[in-house]
């Protein structure tokens, strides 16, 4: 990596922050401590962690009472808002005042942090690095970073997008019989793409004010997303491994159509559509399916924030056929670093270890945490959170991927892919002008940044 783009790596702000910012609970407050305990801590100090305000750092603040009792380490939780965190977490390095151990963040952070040795890796005994139990974790694979390719990152939640849907709807028995009679095959949740369109044409129901599917036509990360995976499914790609481009081309112009065909099953205003929007949709039962990311799974479940609770099932948006192995999917990890001048890192790696097991995993879950955990996903909680069992069959039936880890990618996810596909969708450019267009202003950025 040039120099040049090493210092880049220092200001990169992800688009990936506000993205799981705005699927957490978030808090007015500016920043709050949490000390559950005054018990001594071994070497007579106290286990500092850094946090973004979320559900998910709600959930691992839970078991500090159950980690100070059984090692006798004080841990304090320092937090911020989402919109603040990244900014302050920069400052505290760049300053040299980074007076915590752990860091909690999503993994795009970790090249910025990593780059210029603000953490280290987690461990290098094996033994140690065992005990861990990582081949429980999807997508560990990318937590690995350096030259040497160590372990940097240990992740706690891992969010992806997925197809929730109306179980009363796919369950009830005159609705399934007037599927099959139409398409010649069984109601149940898509197999392929195609099988998830005529779904979505068959319970769009507007004189019922009810949609077939629920989807975000805002301008933003997350209709990205809705791109990203119809491109994956045609081979295609953001880049290669020499940075070029990979969307513009027939890949990408597939994508695109099949999007738009999908938006024909939508409400009138789904091209409006950002987060609230859309998941307000669902969750008030006005749409069949929606593709939303596992947090609105959880949310569902809640009678304050839902009609349809017991009524909703998750599953994989799917590829092109049913053979899914090699086809990409973006996911969203948040997990722990470790900071290089850390006093503690014995008692932060026992953290790490205790915090990410499987039973304070199932422990903490309720307070508001997807496991990162396969076991914790398919163990006892399953039955319970019915979202659970899919989301990890999601995770290790497709090739995983985070979102671009170079400090363009906020740019390219964020603002240069999905401004083209806005055009498309609302008219202004047909798909082969949008992602020329987009193609060219790629080619512009990197350039300028010398790849």
């Amino acid at each position: 990596m040039s120099t040049k783009r090493k210092a880049l790596l220092l200001s990169l702000v992800l688009s990936v922050a506000a993205i799981l910012g705005a699927c957490s609970k978030q808090t007015e407050q500016g920043a709050a401590e949490s000390a559950a305990s005054s018990s001594p801590a071994a070497g007579g100090g106290t286990l500092t962690i850094m946090a973004e305000t979320s559900s998910h750092a709600d959930a691992f603040k839970s078991i500090i009472p159950d980690f100070e009792a059984k090692y006798g380490v004080k841990v304090k939780v320092v937090e911020l808002p989402y919109d603040q965190y990244h900014q302050q977490l920069t400052l505290k390095f760049t300053s040299g005042s980074a007076d915590f151990d752990l860091a909690y963040v999503p993994i795009g952070w970790v090249p910025e942090l990593q780059v210029p040795n603000y953490i280290v890796p987690i461990s290098t005994d094996q033994a140690e690095l065992d005990k861990l139990k990582l081949d429980d974790f999807p997508g560990i694979g990318n937590a690995y970073f350096g030259d040497k390719k160590e372990l940097y990152f240990v992740p706690y939640m891992n969010e992806t997008q997925g197809i929730l849907y109306r179980t009363d709807l796919f369950n009830d028995e005159k609705e399934k019989a007037a599927f099959k009679a139409k398409y010649g095959y069984d109601l149940a949740p898509p197999k392929t793409m195609q099988q998830y369109k005529e779904i979505a044409e068959f319970f769009n129901r507007p004189d019922q004010n009810l949609s077939g599917v629920t989807l975000m036509g805002e301008k933003s990360i997350l209709l990205g997303f809705a791109f990203y995976n119809r491109l994956f499914n045609y081979g295609g790609d953001l880049y290669d491994d020499q940075y070029k481009q990979q969307f513009d081309n027939e890949a990408g112009v597939k994508a695109l159509n099949d999007l738009k065909d999908l938006f024909q099953y939508t409400s009138a205003a789904a091209k409006q559509y950002g987060w609230s929007d859309a998941s307000g949709e669902f969750l008030q039962g006005r749409s069949a399916m929606a593709e939303m990311a596992t947090t609105i799974a959880q949310v569902a479940q809640d009678p304050a924030q839902s009609k349809v609770v017991g009524k909703v099932g998750f599953s994989a948006i799917p590829a092109n056929d049913e053979n899914t192995k090699d086809i990409k999917r973006f996911y969203l990890p948040y997990g722990f670093v470790m900071t290089k001048d850390s006093k503690l890192k014995q008692e932060a790696l026992e953290w790490i270890e205790f915090a990410t097991s499987q039973e304070m995993m199932e422990k903490a879950a309720p307070v508001g945490n997807i496991p990162a955990r396969t076991s914790a996903l398919t163990g006892t909680l399953s039955s319970e959170y019915s979202f659970y069992a899919p989301h990890a069959e999601i995770m290790n039936s497709f090739k995983l991927k985070p979102l671009p880890l170079i400090p363009e990618g906020a740019t390219i996810t964020g603002d240069i892919l999905p401004s083209a596909v806005s055009r498309f969708l609302n008219g202004e450019q047909t798909a082969q002008e949008a992602l020329d267009q987009a193609a060219s202003e790629y080619d512009e950025l990197m350039s300028s940044r010398g790849y």
